[in-house]
């Protein structure tokens, strides 16, 4: 097993004794993200998925040399032992002399839980900036998507470009700091131990 790997399930934001958590996606999880990307209502402002499970499953098969690399991770969002959306971390580089990780593929399927929204941006966050050694986020959001552009807005990161369909992100430490501040008891809420490892 990667050694990377085996780290960041050591973390808080993978800890699965948890209430809420993220998982890595493995190509058992085609089913799940196809229907969550094929899904009208949650997909309409993400790129198009595959048009099959069976090239879900294929893409989940080459991204894991991806993940072993510490090129990108794509995650299972788990909530009370339901999987209940996904999030990805990728395109990795340096902004303004700074390691920084973009972040999306963010999906949360309905029934909505109180603060999942907010406690899985902030696990994205907690493991880019506490364990994998990045010092900057950034991330595009479609324009019309008002309800995620405010969500971000909200958390403290900043537009610092528009293009014809999305607007462009850039999120920093220090804002980290404020969102995780401004969210502690929904962190301590979704990461509440429920059971033994």
């Amino acid at each position: 097993m990667n050694s990377s790997i085996d780290h960041m399930r050591e973390t808080r934001p993978l800890d699965s004794r948890r209430r809420s958590y993220l998982r890595l996606a493995e190509p058992t999880d085609g089913a799940l993200i196809y229907r969550l990307r094929s899904d009208p209502r949650l997909s309409r402002f993400l790129n198009a998925p595959p048009t099959t499970i069976a090239e879900q499953v294929a893409w989940l098969t080459q991204y894991k040399s991806q993940e072993a690399a510490g090129k990108q991770y794509y995650f299972i969002i788990v909530s009370d032992d339901q999987d209940r959306g996904t999030v990805r971390m990728y395109d990795f580089r340096i902004i303004d002399g700074q390691r920084s990780f973009c972040w999306g593929s963010w999906i949360i399927a309905p029934p909505p839980v109180v603060g999942l929204a907010s406690y899985s941006a902030m696990a994205i966050y907690e493991l880019g900036f506490e364990h994998l050694g990045f010092e900057h986020a950034h991330f595009d959001v479609r324009r019309e998507n008002e309800s995620v552009v405010n969500f971000h807005l909200r958390s403290g990161a900043k537009i610092v470009d528009t293009g014809e369909q999305d607007y462009f992100f850039h999120f920093s430490r220090d804002a980290y700091d404020a969102f995780r501040m401004a969210q502690k008891q929904t962190i301590e809420r979704h990461s509440a131990v429920r059971h033994a490892a």
